[in-house]
């Protein structure tokens, strides 16, 4: 080392600054090339903090023409923002075919949000658990005990009279509104 460097602080510096640079390289070059395999969809602008998008759906024209609009200037798969939650949109049936068909286990899960925790009971409830074994087996349980047509004929008659009663709760409320000459 003395050959090269006269003083030894210099060449352990010049090592270190020689594998920084090193590192530093092989690390971009990795990921320069994981992100050239994932292609993220376009994402609209516009969108407000907490509101995300939202302020462009509820214009004078319906949401079903607006984000038609969007698939004209974004092309057929674009995401926005549903509030804070990117949303994926994906507007031609041969690439919806391909999400529900091909790639269906990505899609099938939901996002684990804290009210979903709380109020699935550490998302064990049936609506808000994620897609995997117990969300399938809670499912076969639900189809095959709760939902089948046996178990439901035998629960027609609670069914029937929940809906009598909501009726009847409805029609005296506008009967009380009428009597009492009030409008809403």
């Amino acid at each position: 080392m003395g050959a090269f460097f006269p003083n030894p602080v210099i060449g352990v510096a010049g090592i270190f600054a020689l594998l920084l640079f090193s590192y530093l390289l092989f690390t971009t070059v990795i990921t320069r090339k994981s992100s050239s395999k994932k292609k993220k969809a376009p994402e609209i602008g516009g969108a407000r903090p907490f509101l995300g998008h939202l302020h462009l759906l509820g214009g004078p024209k319906p949401a079903h023409i607006t984000l038609g609009n969007f698939a004209d200037a974004y092309g057929p798969i674009f995401t926005f923002r549903l509030g804070m939650h990117p949303t994926l949109v994906v507007s031609n049936w041969e690439m919806a075919k391909e999400c529900f068909t091909t790639n269906d286990k990505a899609f099938a899960s939901r996002p684990r949000t804290l009210a979903a925790e709380l109020l699935g009971y550490n998302f064990a409830m049936f609506g808000f658990s994620s897609y995997g074994p117990y969300w399938r087996h809670v499912r076969k349980i639900a189809t095959l005990e709760v939902l089948s047509n046996y178990r439901l004929e035998k629960l027609r008659h609670v069914q029937e009279s929940e809906i009598r009663a909501s009726i009847k709760r409805l029609y005296e409320l506008v009967v009380n509104i009428m009597i009492n000459g009030r409008q809403f």
